[in-house]
């Protein structure tokens, strides 16, 4: 993990994506993720993303979870370092889990729908 002046510049953007995420962690239960290995967390100068890697039977994915800040540097900068990273890890995939502006603003570097994720709260 970089250092904890990262990680306190960067909360504010995680915090954000983790409300829209339906505030399933805190902003410590995903520091304490990438602490023991399970997360990891990619800094940027105006931005952060907290990227997963999950495993089934059939697929190995890079799962980015957590994205928030400058939308410009996510896509020119961290994108392509989780990707590389993705394909080092023999990910055959790349997910983003977020709202429908992803979509759109991930479609030109080839991203497109998988699925539709839907929710009630009970």
């Amino acid at each position: 993990m970089s250092g904890a002046s990262d990680w306190t510049r960067c909360g504010p953007w995680l915090r954000a994506a983790l409300r829209h995420a339906g505030d399933t962690h805190r902003l410590e239960d995903v520091q304490a993720m990438v602490l023991r290995g399970e997360a990891a967390f990619w800094p940027g100068r105006a931005c952060a993303l907290v990227s997963l890697v999950e495993e089934d039977p059939c697929e190995r994915r890079t799962l980015i979870w957590l994205a928030g800040g400058d939308l410009d540097e996510l896509r020119g900068e961290l994108l392509p370092q989780v990707e590389r990273h993705a394909r080092d890890q023999a990910c055959r995939r790349l997910l983003v889990i977020g709202r429908a502006g992803w979509e759109r603003a991930l479609k030109p570097q080839g991203f497109a729908p998988l699925a539709r994720l839907i929710a009630k709260e009970l």
